[in-house]
């Protein structure tokens, strides 16, 4: 019987608590239905225990301080949608009473307190607590270590695992929409699977979770929808100024399912909203934004019914919420928010292609800085993907609309089709710079040609000026105009009757991206 733990034997249970959830990450997925039935909660938490797993796995000859601070970092980072961030904030409740513990060897006592601990800051992060869900789960189990004492931890664990799996089956009394979609919290059992797997390897066993039966209906899918808010929303910050109740009080104003955290000058936060570059504009004037992501829940419901297995499937990168309803409006089969200072991580970027269903798997990173990122999936998953290198959404979407009837691949298709594009990025330069020769100050236009700086100017005729000799003797006879949040429609009229002067047929689109007010497109019949 163990009344501590060394600091191998704490990281294989911990390995052994992840690896029970990620094996039964499909039977949670299935209960998923709070706060959104998006069917991905098992996913969530098996990537938010496998980033914590990996870090703790590269420790060699630690003590337990360092294997706070790493449990710490890593759940933090690699936390992923609402019951992989709420997971986060009890791990890094858990880490700190680690970082306080004193040498290789973690007492009963301590793990004990850290668990309270765990408690305590997830129900701090949250700013609307809600019954009946992960949160309950760790709340009675800490309640219960608190007013006992055990002679060993394979006697404390038994008995966390008992009231983790009680308090599961309770949950349907404590939520309404539990009830009636006559299903368990599917965060509260991730919960007690990770408990379950700790405990078996601690007490040298195999795990004996209990398995559960119940499945969300896909009725029950369709006429719940995806609630009030639409895109889930979350980000670190690196901030030493941002205030707690400030930044509470706005994220309350702009959605629900709020989660905020802070570790040293790090914050994370997450919020299911309708605004999602409002609340990252916002937010980000405390500070620097560091690993965005934005997921359309609405999309992830909807994906909820696909079971028929795809000849390839389709992930666009969407710099802007009108993006995102463009390409879902082409059947994209999976769209992932991001772009210009929000370029998703290949972990986002994966979880699309776990989402879809098909083994051969289009990716467009509608970005330069992306296509790296989207290279680095394939060496991540068994299945077949192909990087089509568009810079912009721009060229994504014209690909996508003429991609009918066609027999080619579409990667062969988009190989030829961007032979025959030309795009523009006009934007305004935000400090001064030297570029290609140009002397840039801050204020200034900036029109790039297929990513090549081809002028600077001080006022708007000037930039129309240089796409007309840019484009008059190429042979281009289609111009289409995506108009960002800030374009201005003196702005967009002088752009367009130039085109038209020389000829081109104009389509403009009001779009709503940021950092660039104009995407202009140039095709040749």
């Amino acid at each position: 019987m163990k009344q501590q733990l060394t600091v191998k034997e704490f990281i294989s249970a911990f390995d052994g608590g992840y690896s029970l959830v990620k094996e039964l990450k499909e039977d949670i997925n299935a209960l998923n239905v709070y706060p959104v039935p998006d069917g991905d909660t098992g996913i969530n938490m098996s990537l938010t225990l496998e980033s914590v797993v990996n870090e703790l796995k590269r420790l060699d000859d630690a003590d337990f301080s360092e294997v706070g601070h790493a449990l710490i970092k890593a759940s933090l980072s690699g936390a992923r949608g609402n019951s992989g961030v709420i997971l986060s904030q009890i791990l890094k409740g858990f880490g700190r009473v680690l970082q306080t513990a004193d040498g290789k060897r973690l007492q009963l006592s301590d793990f004990l307190t850290a668990l309270v601990e765990g408690k305590k800051t997830a129900y701090h992060a949250v700013i609307k607590p809600v019954e009946g869900t992960i949160l309950t789960v760790i709340r009675r189990i800490s309640e219960h270590v608190e007013r006992k004492t055990y002679p060993s931890f394979e006697e404390a664990l038994k008995e966390i695992v008992d009231v983790g799996w009680q308090t599961v089956l309770q949950t349907p009394e404590m939520l309404d929409v539990l009830k009636k979609a006559d299903v368990i919290d599917a965060g509260g059992y991730g919960l007690y699977l990770f408990f379950e797997g700790f405990r078996a390897v601690v007490s040298g066993e195999t795990p004996k979770p209990h398995r559960i039966t119940q499945r969300v209906s896909e009725t029950f899918i369709s006429e719940a929808g995806y609630g009030q808010f639409k895109f889930c929303t979350e980000a670190y910050l690196k901030s030493e100024d941002l205030d707690f109740e400030q930044a509470k009080d706005f994220l309350s104003k702009e959605g629900d399912s709020i989660v905020l955290g802070r570790e040293g000058g790090l914050w994370h936060f997450h919020v299911h909203t309708n605004e999602p570059f409002v609340v990252l504009q916002e937010m980000g004037k405390f500070g620097e934004l560091i690993q965005v992501k934005i997921d359309n829940m609405a999309a992830q419901v909807e994906e909820h019914f696909q079971v028929e297995e795809k000849p390839f499937a389709v992930i666009a990168v969407a710099p802007s919420p009108k993006w995102v309803e463009l390409f879902r409006s082409m059947k994209v089969d999976f769209v992932v928010s991001g772009g210009q200072t929000m370029n998703p991580s290949v972990g986002q970027l994966l979880d699309g292609v776990k989402h879809v269903h098909s083994n051969k798997v289009y990716i467009l990173p509608n970005n330069p800085n992306i296509i790296l990122s989207a290279q680095q999936v394939s060496e991540l998953t068994e299945k077949n993907i192909v990087v089509i290198p568009t810079k912009n959404p721009v060229q994504a979407a014209v690909g996508l609309s003429l991609y009918f009837g066609v027999e080619k691949p579409l990667d062969a298709f988009f190989e030829d089709l961007l032979k025959e594009m030309s795009y523009f990025e006009v934007t305004k330069a935000t400090k001064d710079s030297h570029i290609n020769g140009w002397d840039v100050k801050s204020g200034d236009w900036l029109v790039l040609k297929d990513d090549e700086l081809k002028k600077a100017c001080t006022d708007w005729q000037c930039v129309v000026d240089c796409i007309r000799d840019l484009v008059k003797d190429d042979g281009y006879s289609i111009a289409s105009i995506f108009k960002g949040e800030d374009a201005k429609e003196e702005e967009s009229k002088t752009m367009a009757d130039m085109f038209s002067e020389l000829g081109l047929e104009v389509e403009e689109y009001e779009m709503d991206q940021p950092f660039y007010p104009y995407w202009v497109l140039v095709e040749k019949s």
